[in-house]
């Protein structure tokens, strides 16, 4: 801009022509500049802070940070940081053999000491992080060589290598940083395909290629994250060009046009939405009850009315993976069954119609973030559904970041394990997941299905590990702490001049979309 405005004083006042060729030239960067291959993605929310260690996992983490593993295209897990690694007879110890080519941005080398950092970082009490319980199999960590990394599990553990994706942060930049509160949060240095450029005080923030990655090198030059939380306006800009890349709503897609410059990806996932109910409420603690619920829900009326036929009817967290048992007799829709279990409960109708019992009424708010309109309407749907049997409930959508999730009366939630099954099965299910900055969000506690999970996670032979996900399921659906809804499938819009997609079942959110980023490329 200074250069700029040189020149039309320049112009104005004839100055020299050296000073002109010097504006030419940085006109001509300035051209360079625009030529860049630049993504824009517009995103459902604000990034509020970039370490893997302190979140669950985000499309700009694994452009940054990289694991020990790495998902592929059919969710199997392969080496990434790690060249290979062994396995002792007993599954309780797993040694690590780390490539020797990887550097963080600064240029110091990923060594064995910056896994052995993070994943003790991870399991420190100190650490505010919600992802601890997915390591508290772990014993002791330790680095036998600079390029070589023993972990020693307290018990058989099959999920780890999958854990093992989350991102590694470098020692020598954080191991004196309170690390909750740390300005690397906000000023990231990784080990990625891509690297942090700019952090806009809009929300918007810019990543260039890391042209010392390790791997192979990203085609695009830069990827823009772009807050664009209205679904309308992300499918506005989309037309326009202003974004290459965001999630759509059910419904969006039957206004893309074959002219507009744009298309839609449809992407499966295991992304399911349900009711949360917070059992610290007297009202849900009978279990009973929370049947009856389930019961009075028209799964299909949901799928055809908001999802437009994009999902399928939910009936248990583990509907996409390897360990589903479906239930999906125990809560086919059945309002007459319903209204007898909550009859049986001791609810009868007063006279304004709403069910009662000890002078208490059933009427309950059912929060939704406002942005997410499939959310939304899912809230506002169920609430009809439940109003004939005399339930009323209140919809409450909410900005999301003032939602206390301990302490509303229900919440439209969203989970999904598209890994291994104990991925969202111990950190929300397991009684000791309960607590402040914790998943078990509502409070759920059940001894069987604790000591379920918890054997099905530290069980090596697959078969067993079946049989205890097998129970677990058979136990929720018994005692159920959600009102499982729907699944999703995701639908992304993405410029027609965005090349090398490939697409694979994607989990809660529809995360992970951006898997193969270094393929992706601009025409």
């Amino acid at each position: 801009m200074h250069c700029i405005n040189r020149k039309a004083a320049a112009i104005l006042a004839a100055a020299s022509v050296l000073l002109a060729a010097g504006c030419s030239s940085a006109e001509k960067n300035a051209s360079s500049s625009e030529e860049k291959k630049q993504l824009v993605y517009g995103m459902e929310a604000e990034v509020e802070q970039v370490n893997p260690v302190l979140d669950e996992s985000q499309e700009i983490d694994a452009l940054l940070f990289r694991g020990l593993t790495k998902p592929t295209e059919s969710n199997e897990i392969v080496p990434d940081l790690a060249e290979d690694w062994t396995v002792s007879a007993d599954q309780l110890v797993y040694t690590f053999k780390m490539r020797e080519d990887a550097n963080w941005e600064d240029g110091k080398p990923v060594t064995a000491e910056d896994v052995v950092f993070t994943l003790e970082k991870i399991l420190d009490p100190a650490t505010n992080t919600p992802i601890a319980g997915d390591f508290s199999e772990i014993g002791s960590v330790e680095a036998v060589g600079e390029y070589k990394v023993k972990i020693t599990l307290k018990h058989p553990f099959p999920p780890l290598l999958d854990k093992l994706k989350v991102g590694i942060v470098p020692k020598h930049l954080l191991e004196n940083e309170n690390i909750n509160e740390a300005d690397f949060n906000q000023q990231p240095v990784g080990n990625g395909p891509f690297k942090l450029k700019e952090w806009n005080p809009d929300g918007t923030i810019i990543v260039e290629r890391n042209d010392q990655f390790y791997g192979t090198k990203a085609k695009l030059d830069e990827v823009v994250f772009k807050p664009v939380l209205d679904s309308n306006t992300r499918a506005v800009q989309l037309k326009t060009g202003e974004i290459d890349l965001a999630l759509l709503e059910p419904g969006q897609a039957n206004a893309v046009k074959e002219s507009d410059p744009y298309t839609v990806y449809d992407i499966p996932t295991a992304d399911y939405r349900a009711i949360m109910y917070n059992l610290r409420n007297p009202l849900f603690r009978d279990s009973a009850v929370r049947q009856a619920l389930n019961l009075a829900v028209n799964r299909e009326d949901m799928i055809k009315g908001v999802l437009f036929g994009k999902g399928e009817s939910a009936f248990g967290p583990l509907q996409k993976s390897w360990a589903d048992a479906p239930q999906k007799d125990a809560y086919t829709y059945n309002p007459k069954k319903a209204a007898e279990l909550l009859s049986k409960a001791g609810w009868t109708k007063g006279e304004d119609g709403i069910l009662q019992k000890d002078g208490q009424r059933f009427e309950f708010e059912l929060v939704s973030p406002i942005h997410d309109k499939v959310r939304v309407a899912l809230a506002n749907v169920a609430a009809g559904q439940l109003k004939p049997l005399g339930i009323h409930v209140i919809p409450k959508p909410m900005e999301k970041q003032s939602i206390d999730y301990t302490s509303v009366d229900s919440f439209l939630i969203g989970w999904g394990s598209e890994f291994d099954p104990d991925d969202h099965t111990y950190r929300i299910f397991h009684s000791s997941q309960i607590g402040d900055g914790l998943y078990n969000f509502g409070g759920y506690q059940n001894a069987a299905v604790d000591e379920m999970i918890t054997k099905a996670r530290t069980t090596a032979d697959q078969e067993e590990r079946n049989t205890y996900y097998k129970e677990f399921q058979e136990e929720l659906a018994v005692n159920p702490p959600f009102n499982f809804l729907v699944y999703l499938e995701a639908m992304y819009g993405v410029n027609k001049s965005v090349t090398g997609i490939k697409t694979r079942t994607l989990g809660h959110h529809g995360f992970g979309v951006m898997w193969n980023i270094e393929e992706w490329d601009k025409q």
